[in-house]
Formats: C-alpha cells, sequence, structure tokens
C-alpha cells in the first residue's frame, strides 16, 4: 500500500527557519545558536534565541525537523523532509484554498501578471509540450496523428 505524504504548511517564519536549516552545509545538523546566527545575518530586527527555539520545536512538533542531543545541553536540529516536499504541499494548498482545487487559474495568473523572461516563458512552453506529449494516447502515435 503507498502511502501519502503528509502536507505541510509553513509559516512566514517557520520557512524562514527551515530555509536556514536547508541551506546549512553538510548534514544539516545544527543547533538554536548557529539558526539564529543565520537568521540573524540579514535581519534588521534580529531574533530572539527563545524565538528561534520556539519555532524549531513547533517544526519538530509537525515533523519537519528532527532533533537529537548535541554537545553539552545542547540539542541538534536536521530537516526530515525536502524543500521540494515542502514546495509541492505548500502549492498544493494554495491551489486548494484560493482556486478551489483548480491548477489552471493559478498558471494563468501567474503568466499573465509575473514578468517573467523569455528564457523562463520557453521552459515553461517545453515543459508543456512534453506533458501534452505524454499524454498522447498510443493508438494516436501507431495512426499517425
Amino acid at each position: 500500500m503507498v502511502r501519502e505524504k503528509a502536507k505541510v504548511v509553513l509559516t512566514k517564519l517557520e520557512l524562514e527557519v527551515m530555509r536556514a536549516v536547508w541551506g546549512a552545509a553538510g548534514d544539516g545538523d545544527l543547533t538554536v545558536r548557529d539558526v539564529v546566527e543565520r537568521l540573524n545575518g540579514g535581519r534588521a530586527r534580529p531574533l530572539a534565541y527563545n524565538t528561534v527555539q520556539t519555532v524549531l520545536n513547533i517544526l519538530r512538533d509537525k515533523g519537519v525537523l528532527r532533533v537529537r542531543p548535541g554537545q553539552g545541553r545542547a540539542f541538534v536540529y536536521a530537516p526530515r523532509i525536502t524543500r521540494e516536499h515542502v514546495t509541492t504541499s505548500m502549492v498544493g494548498e494554495l491551489v486548494d484554498r484560493l482556486f478551489d482545487g483548480r491548477v489552471q487559474p493559478l498558471l494563468l495568473n501567474l503568466v499573465e501578471r509575473e514578468e517573467l523572461s523569455r528564457e523562463e516563458l520557453e521552459r515553461l512552453k517545453r515543459l508543456i509540450s512534453e506533458r501534452l506529449d505524454d499524454r498522447e494516447r498510443p493508438d494516436d502515435r501507431e495512426a499517425g496523428r
């Protein structure tokens, strides 16, 4: 039996913390202090240590992070899910909430309203063509249609 991955929806701050964790070199094991330093590097208003620790624990409770004891009293956090899984899950949630589960209005909105480069539009065109080719029925190919 195939089990569907759980949907993950993160708040703006949770996503910011996850970006810091995903961006870590190596296996991504970070202490709270490491995450605080990564987050506050470019912030006008730094986040407090306790705030980051609370968000990390919320992410652990959501199943997004794993935690294990580190050196001394510190705990070490690492991602349990990929950025791609979160992206897919949150886009799906957006489509469900704003467009009643229909993807087309989202795509049309993005193409019409966003400043996409020619290169980006060409890539979208290629992806759509590939998807259409994949959906071509086998009997159509055999008949040369």
